[in-house]
């Protein structure tokens, strides 16, 4: 993360991984390696005004469903860093043609010094839905 004594900060590439990693784990539908993102304790709050869930029975309810509906993600841009917080934009795809639906979000990892998602927090609205429109 930092140096000894440093303002403690998450590296472009090691946040760059972590995004990933989130975001293939959900397409992915590998609950395990989403979770594993997360400290014993975390809290997810998806989206933002919603009820908080905290600890890892809680996330690996909520993030079952998230794994068995997405089905497509893809980060846009690069993650912003501000200490130990990263802010990343995606739009992910949940559900199959001709139903399914794109979302359009903003996410935020609070992390822990050993790299892991202690707080996330999910910024996205139904004005952030559309159906996914036909190639």
């Amino acid at each position: 993360m930092s140096a000894p004594g440093a303002t403690a900060t998450v590296a472009p590439d090691d946040a760059a991984r972590l995004c990933d990693a989130y975001l293939a784990g959900l397409v992915s539908g590998d609950l395990d390696a989403v979770v594993s993102l997360f400290s014993e304790n975390a809290t997810v709050e998806d989206p933002v005004g919603s009820e908080v869930m905290q600890g890892r029975d809680a996330l690996r309810a909520f993030y079952q469903i998230a794994c068995d509906s997405v089905t497509a993600a893809e980060r846009i841009g690069p993650p912003r860093i501000a200490g130990l917080d990263i802010a990343f934009a995606f739009v992910i795809t949940v559900g199959e043609s001709p139903n399914a639906m794109c979302i359009d979000i903003i996410d935020i990892f609070s992390c822990n010094e050993a790299g892991e998602v202690v707080a996330m927090r999910a910024y996205w609205g139904p004005e952030n839905m559309q159906a996914l429109k036909s190639a």
